[in-house]
């Protein structure tokens, strides 16, 4: 799912949720359904000049899984970042249907 991400196949992470699964990321709002999640994730993907996910921890607890990243970019001015992220992932078979990231993204925006 992060290679997905980390490629640029907003297409490709979609396809991991339910059709109306819910995302949010930090204080925005809510999306709902796998579209709104695939659009969300292509504009993010265009707005970075690459991301990596490095994966530190994942703890699973009944149908939830909470995961612990570090995002690498650069800042605006070409500087390396590493940007702390947790997300929690809640599951229905083997689809995500809520997915919540906690993470400050600004650092990496203009």
């Amino acid at each position: 799912m992060c290679a997905q991400v980390d490629s640029g196949d907003a297409g490709g992470f979609a396809r991991w949720f339910a059709a109306d699964a819910t995302y949010t990321f930090a204080n925005g709002p809510t999306l709902v359904g796998r579209d709104a999640i695939e659009a969300a994730t292509a504009g993010a993907a265009a707005a970075l000049p690459w991301v990596r996910h490095s994966i530190d921890q994942v703890a699973e607890l009944g149908d939830q899984l909470f995961c612990r990243f570090t995002i690498h970019t650069e800042t605006p001015t070409g500087a390396a970042l590493a940007m702390p992220c947790v997300t929690v992932i809640e599951l229905h078979d083997t689809k995500i249907i809520d997915y919540r990231v906690h993470m400050d993204i600004t650092p990496a925006m203009p």
